[in-house]
């Protein structure tokens, strides 16, 4: 039995030596492919640009209703100053599709930006927003969902006043039919909850195209709840982009199919507006 092991010392050695240099190997290349670059190395601090500065993230902001009641609803002095502020600081107002068009490509917007939109479609939106928006020439996307229009009405939006806000400037998009929560049907695994949520994504925008007679590109979650499933829903539907209240800006390197928006409420001071936008 020794003679035996004595025999086999040199194959053993020899098994012991390919693995120990294949262990050597593998750390030494893991640790070449896998070191980060020093902060001082000029392709860090590019990276680091690319991924955080302001001059490469868009904030959208999101708004509700004007001199209405609710924590989302600003008056519309407090709107005009948003407004002023952002001029003021040389911040471009960018449209919506033309800030969706520029997304996954690595060219700078020129500047720092915001892209401005507002849910729900409120007769404010005819009677104040438009005006507002002209005065000041800032793009603005509106996200209205189908029974909050009306044919007729004095005090509600109406198809003809929506076909003048698409018109003059505040692009409008999809939000559903009934403002329905798209997660809470999603769980529900009905029959007739699975119909429901095809009514709000696919039968919406073929409702606002079909009144509006342009092509519906985007849809806004109510609420901005959502899962994967609605935003492959979403996808199969056509829209082009789909859009959450979740926080942070949108980094115009990544072409993100969901994107977030900066939900601005009746309580936030100017000074939070201002870092919010700076």
């Amino acid at each position: 039995m020794k003679q035996v092991y004595k025999n086999n010392i040199p194959v053993l050695a020899a098994i012991f030596l390919i693995t120990g240099a294949a262990v050597y190997l593998l750390l030494f290349w893991r640790g070449a492919a896998f070191k980060p670059p020093v902060q001082d190395d000029t392709r860090w601090e590019l990276m680091l640009e690319e991924e955080t500065g302001r001059l490469n993230s868009v904030p959208i902001l999101l708004y509700h209703n004007i001199d209405g009641k609710g924590p989302f609803s600003l008056d519309l002095e407090t709107l005009r100053s948003h407004f002023a502020l952002l001029k003021n600081a040389g911040i471009g107002v960018i449209d919506l599709p033309d800030f969706i068009d520029r997304l996954g490509t690595p060219s700078r917007p020129g500047g720092r930006t915001v892209a401005i939109s507002f849910d729900d479609g409120f007769q404010s939106m005819y009677t104040k927003l438009l005006p507002l928006s002209r005065e000041f020439n800032y793009p603005v996307t509106l996200f209205v969902y189908t029974d909050n229009v009306y044919s007729r009405a004095e005090k509600s939006i109406t198809w003809r006043r929506l076909r003048e806000l698409d018109a003059g400037g505040v692009t409008v998009e999809s939000h559903t039919i009934s403002h329905a929560d798209l997660v809470r049907l999603y769980a529900r695994n009905t029959p007739e909850s699975r119909k429901k949520i095809f009514d709000e994504i696919y039968l919406s925008k073929r409702i606002l195209e079909l009144y509006l007679g342009k092509r519906i590109r985007y849809f806004a979650f109510p609420y901005g709840r959502y899962n994967l499933p609605l935003i492959q829903m979403c996808m199969h539907a056509g829209y082009e982009r789909v859009f959450s209240t979740d926080y942070g800006s949108n980094v115009i390197t990544r072409n993100n199919y969901c994107l977030r928006r900066q939900h601005i409420k009746r309580n936030y001071s100017s000074d939070l507006i201002e870092k919010i936008v700076r």
